[in-house]
């Protein structure tokens, strides 16, 4: 079951992301402590915005896990986004979690602003083992944009 869980939430922000064909993509490299996670999503600079992250661990015995984020941009500046959102995840041992992730997205180099850094708090509860956290994420995003004509 668990992995059909995971098929539907890649599926789903699979088509997300398919369906704003006209939208840029962007990536991402996150690290709260202990874990990594490396995304995929759409244009971050768009009011609305979908992003995929995969857990990323070099620890023997970490479940795979995907999570789905979708985020809505509150502010948006030269130099900074004000974004909150919510999060579903999922892993291979069937465990799930549910969070309401808040960030800031800087561009701190004007002359390059599809380089941005992302600082990330995510009050979540993981359904696995019963508990309820708070993540924190910091990390670097890239946005491919297409050249205006």
């Amino acid at each position: 079951m668990n992995k059909i869980r995971s098929f539907a939430i890649i599926l789903i922000f699979g088509l997300f992301i398919s369906i704003q064909a006209h939208a840029q993509v962007h990536v991402g490299v996150y690290n709260s402590g202990l874990f990594s996670q490396i995304g995929v999503g759409t244009d971050n600079e768009k009011k609305y915005f979908g992003e995929l992250r995969f857990l990323a661990t070099d620890l023997l015995d970490t479940p795979l896990g995907v999570e789905g984020m979708f985020h809505r941009n509150f502010k948006r500046s030269d130099w900074v986004n004000l974004h909150a959102g919510v999060m579903l995840g999922v892993f291979e041992n069937g465990g799930a979690r549910v969070g309401l992730p808040l960030g800031l997205t800087f561009k701190p180099i004007q002359e390059h602003k599809n380089f941005s850094i992302l600082i990330e708090a995510t009050p979540n509860v993981n359904f696995d083992i019963g508990m309820v956290g708070f993540r924190g994420n910091i990390g670097l995003r890239y946005t491919f944009r297409k050249e205006k004509e």
